[in-house]
């Protein structure tokens, strides 16, 4: 078994941004650790699940680039259980496989990762995508109010929470974006296209079928409100308070 390695930031100037990578395949670990090393950032290196979830509890990264087929657990066991862990429910998770068809993505999202690569892929838009997502991680919604509160449930910007009657949820980043950008338009109906430019940043290319996904997730974590985003079809969400939503 390979030892999980750390690989310091060749920068000290540039903001201290921590990535952990987990692929089995030695050559593209390397190339990855290499373009994230002169992007700025420090990257630690796992060959396996295990691994994986040992660094990411050690060490509490930034985000991490997670290759889905691994040994000893693989990459939608591992979001599954960091997900499932406090301390990193809400770490960003981009997904790497070989798969291309629709059913695999749908099901790395729906075990909790922010976005989706599909090798082959390019160090830029690797790069792209990290970059994209630590903003996202980084930025509160677009509103200047500290807290977005719509009926039962709210989010506290500064803290990055969320709640539902008072009680906390736990949401992605992509999942936190996307329902702030819903309630800061309460009443409003928002495109998959706004919604993926509120939620994920403009010039990065995702499926509307993905927006599709997290908000199934986003009804899930608060029902029993579930209803108070409704699907306008055609269009997109719009989310409005429970007895409005439901006449």
């Amino acid at each position: 078994m390979t030892a999980p390695s750390t690989h310091p930031n060749p920068n000290p100037s540039a903001d201290p941004t921590t990535i952990l990578v987990v692929d089995d395949e030695p050559d593209l670990v390397e190339l990855m650790v290499y373009n994230l090393e002169q992007s700025g950032h420090t990257v630690l290196s796992a060959a396996n699940g295990r691994q994986a979830l040992e660094l990411a509890k050690a060490r509490l990264p930034d985000l991490i680039v997670l290759d889905v087929m691994m040994p000893e657990l693989n990459g939608i066991e591992v979001a599954k259980r960091l997900r499932a862990q406090t301390e990193t429910a809400s770490m960003p998770i981009i997904m790497l496989t070989a798969k291309s068809e629709e059913a695999h993505e749908l099901e790395g999202l729906d075990a909790g990762a922010d976005d989706y690569i599909t090798k082959p892929f390019s160090m830029q838009v690797l790069l792209a995508r990290i970059n994209a997502l630590t903003r996202r991680a980084s930025k509160t919604g677009s509103s200047q109010a500290s807290t977005l509160t719509l009926g039962p449930v709210s989010v506290d910007l500064d803290e990055h929470r969320a709640a539902v009657d008072g009680n906390p949820i736990s949401l992605t980043i992509t999942e936190f974006r996307l329902l702030c950008a819903l309630l800061n338009n309460q009443g409003k109906v928002l495109s998959r296209p706004a919604l993926i430019s509120n939620a994920i940043g403009p010039g990065v290319a995702v499926t509307e079928r993905t927006i599709d996904v997290h908000i199934t997730a986003i009804r899930k974590k608060i029902a029993p409100y579930s209803s108070m985003i409704t699907t306008v079809r055609g269009v997109g969400y719009r989310a409005d308070k429970p007895e409005e939503a439901a006449s």
